[in-house]
């Protein structure tokens, strides 16, 4: 590799020690590295460098962090690799004591690269834009300031499949069923699987359960509103992003992208031993 960029939440390395040694290390080694810092309110925009020559991209905080930048990078075809300075880690397997062994081992080619899907998320906010966005963990509707329940209706290729009064829909990856999707009682997923998971947020039932659906099917969901007639906003946000406000018959469509994440793998641990240490604590 030649040119490493990283990206840095700087909530999380403050005094800027880790990236100081990991950008000595490299030029060291006599490998270009450039780097930019993000924090938690830049959810909206893209990363300011420019990418086309870089070899990998390195995140230095959470699972997070790590998501917020597959979004942005989502079509480059770079892979990623996540240092944890967060807590649980799924994505970002290299442990901040480990970086420099693990940046030898990129350096040398010792590692495989894992791809993982990801979703688009198609709609028009309530101010007539046309959006399309990127998510590698999950696109969500909820409500948008209210506290009373939303009417959602659940279209797959076009049919409809159910109505629901609930706080929110999770649509999300195989990679994110161990996000908000867990969070919210779904299914986990191992991580490579190509298949799409829709599970309603705390819905006003006693039957509702998450759904599994193919990588191949068309997802619909449209906001219907309230209950008892009543007119409520909600809202969409991908990966944790910005909320854009939706209003009653409004729509959003999602889908498996066309473009993937490509993650370096450097362990031989399975996601399931992953899990169950995790797990564990």
């Amino acid at each position: 590799m030649k040119k490493i960029h990283l990206v840095i939440n700087e909530e999380k390395d403050r005094e800027r020690r880790l990236v100081t040694q990991i950008r000595d290390y490299l030029l060291a080694r006599g490998v270009s590295c450039t780097e930019e810092s993000i924090n938690r309110d830049d959810t909206a925009c893209g990363l300011s460098e420019d990418l086309h020559d870089t070899d990998c991209v390195l995140t230095l905080g959470g699972d997070g962090t790590f998501i917020q930048v597959a979004s942005k990078t989502a079509g480059s075809n770079i892979p990623m690799l996540g240092v944890n300075l967060g807590k649980t880690g799924y994505l970002t397997e290299v442990e901040q004591e480990n970086v420099l062994p693990a940046l030898e081992r990129i350096l040398t080619g010792q590692y495989l690269i894992e791809n993982r899907m990801m979703l688009t998320g198609t709609y028009t906010d309530e101010t007539g834009v046309a959006k399309e966005r990127f998510a590698l963990n999950d696109i969500v509707i909820s409500r948008y300031g209210s506290f009373r329940a939303v009417r959602y209706e659940l279209y797959v290729n076009n049919c409809l499949l159910n109505s629901y009064d609930a706080d929110g829909m999770i649509i999300s990856t195989p990679t994110g069923s161990t996000g908000y999707n867990l969070s919210a009682g779904g299914p986990i997923v191992k991580p490579t699987a190509r298949l799409i998971l829709v599970n309603p947020v705390c819905p006003h039932t006693l039957n509702t359960r998450a759904i599994v659906l193919s990588s191949e099917d068309v997802i619909r969901v449209r906001v219907i509103g309230g209950r008892f007639g009543q007119e409520f906003e909600a809202g969409v946000s991908c990966d944790g992003g910005r909320t854009d406000r939706l209003r009653a018959a409004q729509e959003v469509t999602v889908c498996r992208a066309e473009v993937e994440t490509r993650l370096i793998r450097l362990k031989e641990e399975s996601f399931l031993d992953t899990l169950s240490r995790k797990m564990k604590g």
